[in-house]
């Protein structure tokens, strides 16, 4: 059980599982192999930083995820948590996976986050987009 204040660092985790019940400010992964991390709410943001492999399911709320050099996550949103913004730096191979509308808990769509940007100059300034692909 935790409380609103607490925060959560988990540093150089290998094949572990972490369950946080409770309301918790915020959390930090950081060079973790292949964790995974079932939380029920946090107040402030989910940190993962060179982590390959994770796995993040919230069950409640959670406002920000921030995610920084790491390959092949998978992040489980629950209709609570469907406004979260998440901030991508150098990852690749990650995938959200959100809750169907009008199906049971726990019934989840897989989404991919796009890992390749267009950039080019437009009036001066850089405007950046997705690269969508056809097909």
């Amino acid at each position: 059980e935790t409380e609103r204040s607490q925060v959560v660092n988990l540093y150089a985790c290998t094949k572990t599982t972490v369950v946080i019940k409770g309301k918790i400010n915020a959390i930090t992964l950081f060079s973790c192999k292949s964790c995974s991390l079932l939380v029920d709410s946090v107040v402030s943001s989910i940190s993962v930083t060179s982590s390959p492999g994770f796995a993040v399911q919230v069950t409640g709320s959670a406002p920000t995820f921030q995610l920084d050099s790491t390959d092949g996550g998978t992040i489980f949103l629950s209709r609570d948590s469907l406004a979260t913004e998440i901030t991508t730096a150098k990852c690749s191979n990650i995938n959200v996976n959100l809750p169907v509308e009008g199906e049971e808990e726990g019934v989840f769509e897989e989404a991919p986050m796009p890992e390749m940007m267009l950039t080019k100059v437009v009036n001066g300034k850089l405007v950046t987009s997705i690269v969508e692909h056809a097909g």
